[in-house]
């Protein structure tokens, strides 16, 4: 691909939508709310004012959204007869939260009952028909769909993955039809049917809305052509993308972890511990070298077998309500007052409690700040506001304390899943911060996390959109083998492997992406009797590389004991543009613009390179705020960062 003259970065969050764009190494950047009931409007808006770009990557919710709310397409769902039930039947694990019900809750199947369809044909294990799709059965499936007037199709067969030559049969004779189609054997060919059924339900229930979706983006900010952003930290081209949008599940936080790489890398440190408070969730995830991948996300109770960057997400905040369950305790989210009204500081007719009402109160963001640039708080209301939940008892400023402390809590809990219970200690790692809020909780997570390093990277409350800028078209691909471990075991997988790259470099290539092409091969590898595989490098050592991660992760490995390669997963990249943005220190000592709750506040842009800070004190930018506690101090490193230290 031809080298961009301006590249923009476009992330749509609950309540903001974030925008940058790259010119000659200079970052232009904006911030507006987001328009939910059309989140392309915003999009339009924020690449107008940034101005004209050859290339726009974009960071949506769209899927998301539509997958919590369950604005989904009908869609009918074809299996192998006998099969019609397993989205109402799926795994016999429960919730914690119904663990012990009398009557336990009805999981949702996606699909009712009447909308799946059997058919007779069947496929085993290994690939051999055991029962012939015939013409007249195809006749009579696509007949069937017919009647039930569908937007689209799912097709998933059992042990398609072994052999597809069913489903495509099928879906020959659907998209003749017009009707959306989504084959389990091209989005996911994987076993386990369950999963496999789902991902392949989910998707084809995306396909319309997101195709329209991106149909009527692409015109709005013609000619710039628009990338999307995947779950697995690569961007997509838009036809692929439309073509499979449940991978985009996890678009927007995939873009601030490869911002919090870039920072980490300047700052030369292998490992950080990121946390992202938007204006409605909390993202956490452990930042390493190479990505922390997952085969399987859920998203509001939906098992969706596509590789994700290894993201928790919590429903707390910046826009999170304040509120008193029936105990009568105090609880922060997971309901948000969204982009309207918003926060009662903002002035729109909140009347609320929130998060970042609490922060008002308490002095972190002081009474000059303006939100984006353009939005300014308002304290009056978010007094009153913050008073309402103790109703008069406790002085405002005590239950802010404690709606600090509430939220605060809970993203711990958040932190401490990602790390020590991976068996990884925080305590030497970095706490990287970011999105509009991160900034502002920072140094007390630190102290209760227990590490004294907080690293604040560059332009935080727009890292999602900046790391955009710094990542690769990529293209994840995987098949089930179910190969016992032997001398033909690494053969068949290295050839599945090839295969695999060959599709994904081609549909890249279809794209418009040039290359050079970059390959990543892996294999999910687990012991005989296992019911779960840990996921190593294919080569001729992939054995003993299994047992070494088995031991690293379980804390024992059984070298005498049979293996088995399940899966081989392959990655495609075209190698990242060189994305440099420059940083121009300011010369000359920085002078307080003001003081707000006891704490000198300072503007970011104003901070040279070596400039020292103790806390208390407050930090301020376009895009984000920093509190900096009493006990720590602030250091600006070379490359535009702060270093925090307690």
């Amino acid at each position: 691909m031809r080298k961009a003259r301006a590249i923009a970065a476009i992330d749509v969050g609950g309540t903001f939508t974030d925008a940058v764009l790259l010119h000659d190494g200079r970052l232009h950047a904006c911030k507006i709310p987001s328009t939910p009931d059309d989140p392309a409007r915003a999009v339009a808006q924020a690449l107008q004012r940034l101005g004209s770009a050859e290339l726009l990557v974009h960071g949506t919710t769209v899927a998301t959204n539509a997958l919590l709310e369950r604005k989904l397409a009908r869609v009918a769902l074809l299996t192998t007869r006998g099969f019609r039930d397993v989205p109402a039947i799926g795994r016999q694990n429960r919730s914690p939260a119904d663990l012990y019900a009398l009557v336990p809750a009805a999981r949702d199947p996606l699909l009712p009952r009447e909308l799946r369809l059997e058919v007779a044909e069947r496929m085993g294990p290994d690939g051999t028909v055991e029962q012939t799709l015939s013409h007249a059965e195809v006749a009579r499936a696509v007949a069937a769909v017919k009647k039930l007037h569908v937007q689209a199709v799912a097709v998933c067969l059992l042990h398609s993955y072994a052999n597809p030559a069913h489903e495509k049969l099928l879906g020959n004779a659907l998209r003749k039809t017009g009707l959306a189609v989504t084959l389990s054997c091209e989005l996911a060919p994987e076993f386990r049917e369950y999963e496999r059924m789902m991902v392949t339900a989910a998707n084809a229930a995306l396909l319309p809305r997101l195709r329209d979706y991106m149909g009527g983006l692409q015109q709005r900010v013609q000619p710039t052509r628009v990338v999307i952003m995947h779950s697995a930290g690569g961007w997509l081209p838009a036809e692929l993308a439309a073509a499979e949008p449940v991978r985009l599940a996890l678009s927007g936080p995939a873009g601030g972890i490869a911002g919090v790489r870039n920072a980490l890398d300047q700052e030369g440190i292998e490992t950080g511990v990121a946390f992202d408070v938007g204006g409605t969730s909390t993202d956490v995830a452990l930042v390493t070298r190479q990505p922390r991948l997952r085969a399987l996300t859920e998203i509001a109770g939906l098992p969706l077998r596509t590789p994700s960057l290894d993201i928790h997400t919590i429903g707390a905040g910046g826009g999170s309500l304040a509120w008193l369950d029936a105990a009568g305790a105090l609880q922060v989210g997971p309901h948000s007052a969204g982009a309207r009204p918003g926060p009662a500081c903002y002035g729109h007719g909140g009347e609320q409690p929130t998060l970042t009402d609490a922060l008002v109160v308490l002095g972190r963001l002081p009474v000059s700040l303006k939100l984006g640039g353009t939005l300014a708080l308002d304290h009056a209301p978010a007094e009153r506001a913050v008073a309402r939940v103790a109703a008069g008892r406790e002085p405002p400023r005590s239950t802010a304390t404690a709606i600090v402390r509430v939220a605060l809590a809970g993203i711990e809990r958040a932190l401490r899943k990602v790390s020590v219970e991976r068996g990884i200690s925080p305590i030497n790692l970095p706490l990287v911060p970011f999105g509009g809020a991160g900034g502002l909780l920072a140094c007390e997570l630190a102290e209760l996390l227990g590490t004294g390093t907080v690293l604040v990277p560059r332009h935080p409350g727009l890292l999602c959109a900046v790391g955009m800028l710094h990542t690769p078209a990529s293209r994840d691909l995987a098949k089930t083998l179910l190969l016992p471990e032997g001398p033909e075991a690494l053969g068949r997988a290295t050839r599945t492997a090839k295969e695999l790259e060959d599709r994904a470099v081609a549909e890249l290539r279809a794209c418009g992406q040039a290359g050079p092409f970059k390959t990543i091969a892996g294999v999910d590898v687990r012991y005989a009797g296992q019911s779960f595989e840990l996921n190593v490098p294919l080569k001729a050592t992939w054995r003993r590389l299994f047992d070494a991660a088995h031991k690293r992760e379980f804390g024992e490995a059984h070298a005498g004991r049979a293996a088995e390669i399940v899966n081989v997963r392959v990655r495609v990249t075209v190698p990242r543009r060189d994305v440099a943005v420059g940083f121009a220190p300011p010369k000359g000592k920085p002078a307080p613009l003001e003081h707000s709750g006891g704490a000198a506040v300072y503007e970011r842009d104003t901070l040279p390179a070596g400039f020292k800070l103790r806390g208390p004190a407050v930090v301020t930018e376009l895009s984000s705020c920093l509190w900096l506690a009493r006990g720590w101090t602030l250091q600006v490193q070379k490359s535009g960062a702060l270093l925090l230290r307690r």
